[in-house]
């Protein structure tokens, strides 16, 4: 029978974090696994204000799974089975002796000392879980552009939730800051709340990335797909994620970058190319549902594309 840790987070954590209240702050979380991400915890979290004598159970949709990611300690946050993000800590050697968990004699879960990225992800996941049970609006998460502190911010509303920086990484991500931010944000929409898909992020001035030269350019019909597979396999190996910044083609090579315009409209979308496709007739691109979005193809399903291949 799994027990409930009970994890002591120091007061200057969770003020940085901006989620204490004036009240003493108590926080049940759901342990830190070093399996696969648990399906079923049930936890009570209250963040930021006290807790009543009798503790709510609540159905966790938020928890961690620690593992190891290039020689570093590595806290993964799961939302409702999915990774979401990653805290990246020190390498294994200096983080040896941290104890994630401790039981006296009487069985008690006691307080323990965590390192900082097993801090954040705690932190992280105790808040998402309290949003769940709070039934919070998932249209209310959105990223944000912090030009002062040159941060990607993601907010609950008005409320911090997540500072993206050098220790954030997405699971398997080789995408640039900004896709990575909003990517993050809209798994956080989905899986909190089910909400759509954000396709741009809030305050970030309209420049022109240099990605090189133009190798090649085309011209033909776009589609996209999403739901029906996301998770799965792509054609190089990786899990399909519909909000990433990704497309299918038939030929060009695997991690490609390719702006792909909107002949209708206008817009534009940089993405990377993962898998292969489209595989009906007259078609030269396939989008994933949130580059798609980004250029305003979702409606219409398909639609006249520019295609030019970067280098």
């Amino acid at each position: 029978m799994k027990k409930t840790l009970y994890v002591g987070l120091t007061t200057s954590t969770l003020a940085v974090l901006g989620i204490l209240s004036s009240s003493r702050a108590t926080t049940t979380t759901p342990a830190i696994e070093s399996g696969s991400a648990p399906s079923s915890a049930v936890v009570a979290t209250k963040v930021g204000e006290r807790q009543s004598t009798t503790p709510t159970a609540t159905r966790a949709i938020a928890s961690l799974h620690r593992h190891q990611q290039q020689g570093r300690e590595a806290v993964t946050v799961y939302l409702r089975g999915i990774p979401v993000l990653t805290f990246l800590g020190q390498r294994v050697a200096a983080t040896e002796g941290v104890k994630v968990a401790a039981a006296n004699s009487a069985g008690i879960p006691e307080q323990t000392t965590l390192s900082e990225a097993a801090q954040q992800a705690t932190i992280l996941t105790a808040r998402l879980n309290q949003l769940h049970e709070q039934g919070f609006d998932a249209n209310l998460v959105r990223v944000r552009w912090d030009a002062q502190q040159q941060q990607y911010r993601i907010y609950a509303d008005k409320e911090p939730l997540l500072t993206l920086n050098h220790q954030v990484t997405l699971p398997n991500s080789s995408q640039r800051n900004d896709e990575n931010a909003l990517r993050i944000a809209n798994l956080i929409r989905r899986q909190l709340g089910n909400a759509p898909a954000l396709t741009s992020v809030e305050g970030r001035p309209n420049t022109v990335v240099a990605m090189g030269p133009i190798r090649m350019q085309l011209t033909g019909i776009a589609s996209w797909y999403g739901p029906g597979f996301h998770g799965a396999r792509t054609a190089n190996g990786e899990r399909f994620d519909q909000d990433a910044l990704t497309a299918a083609h038939r030929t060009l090579p695997f991690g490609t970058r390719v702006r792909v315009t909107n002949l209708q409209n206008g817009r534009s979308v940089v993405v990377r190319i993962n898998d292969r496709g489209p595989f009906t007739g007259g078609r030269e691109i396939d989008l994933s549902r949130g580059a798609a979005a980004a250029i305003g193809l979702i409606g219409v399903g398909v639609g006249p594309v520019r295609i030019d291949v970067l280098d």
